[in-house]
């Protein structure tokens, strides 16, 4: 999750911002290192996504208030499946390329 185009996707869906996003990405990569050691492990990985995931809805909710939430927060989890999903094609045409390969 740590290409440019991710973090984009993330910082329009949730209205937080590039250098906030990047921020927050920088919090749970330290998180994920901290407690799943190599960045190279799918646990790293889950770690990762786990902890960005929490930071952004944190972040959101705080700067829209309860009443707006909801709404602000489903924007932020569309993105979030985003950048999820493009993750998962990436790795599964690396991995398929090198089978065929």
């Amino acid at each position: 999750m740590d290409n440019k185009h991710s973090l984009q996707v993330l910082a329009v869906t949730s209205g937080l911002g590039d250098q906030r996003i990047a921020e927050l990405w920088e919090g749970a990569d330290l998180y994920a290192q901290i407690h799943a050691g190599s960045q190279s492990t799918p646990y790293y990985r889950q770690l990762l996504e786990e902890r960005l995931t929490e930071l952004v809805q944190r972040e959101v909710a705080r700067r829209n208030g309860d009443k707006e939430t909801p709404w602000v927060l489903r924007d932020a989890h569309l993105g979030l499946l985003h950048v999820s999903c493009a993750e998962l094609l990436k790795a599964f045409g690396s991995k398929a390329k090198r089978v065929l390969h």
